[in-house]
């Protein structure tokens, strides 16, 4: 196994013990029903969760010459925030970002936060991927600024069309985890 495939392997381990990947019935968001659940937050609010998928995230960042990271507001705060500080202590700093579902209405109207400036190739990082609708608002808002988007990550990919619609409009996408056809969750790397 590759280190990346390694350090999936034991992200889905320590999800399941932190309960942030549990099995049943559940209904989501969508209203549609699911076999498993999985709350990125349990498992990106804990230290050795986030240790894990900051390790696993950043070597997939430097293969590409992205020189910053982001994703939308709230799944992607902790994940940001630790591999910025983990590019910097390995002596590759990358800038991180943060996007807002909407720009705010006030102050200086901002949808992107952060120190990234137009003409900055940025990898977009989510904890979660569906459909894509918090991924492709985050692109999309990246874009508009005038960054060039060089690769697309999630942690787990639940392969209801977002990835495909990602790789339709030509992002390189990589998930460390993924659904399959039985409802069960792999390792993808």
């Amino acid at each position: 196994m590759t280190e990346v495939a390694d350090k999936s392997a034991s992200i889905l381990k320590l999800a399941k013990a932190l309960k942030s990947l549990q099995f049943g019935e559940f209904t989501l968001s969508s209203g549609q029903t699911s076999k498993y659940y999985f709350d990125d937050r349990l498992l990106s609010l804990h230290p050795e969760g986030l240790s894990e998928i900051a390790t696993a995230f950043l070597p997939l960042i430097q293969e590409t010459s992205a020189v910053a990271v982001g994703g939308p507001t709230v799944a992607a705060d902790p994940i940001v925030g630790a591999i910025t500080m983990l590019s910097q202590q390995e002596g590759h700093p990358l800038l991180g970002f943060l996007v807002r579902s909407e720009a705010k209405a006030h102050g200086m109207g901002k949808q992107v936060e952060g120190p990234v400036a137009e003409g900055t190739d940025v990898v977009i990082i989510d904890g979660t991927l569906s459909t894509g609708g918090s991924m492709f608002v985050a692109i999309d808002a990246a874009e508009a600024m005038g960054c060039r988007v060089v690769k697309v990550l999630s942690i787990l990919d639940r392969h209801q069309g977002g990835g495909d619609k990602l790789r339709e409009r030509g992002y390189n996408f990589s998930t460390l985890l993924e659904a399959t056809l039985d409802g069960d969750v792999a390792v993808a790397v």
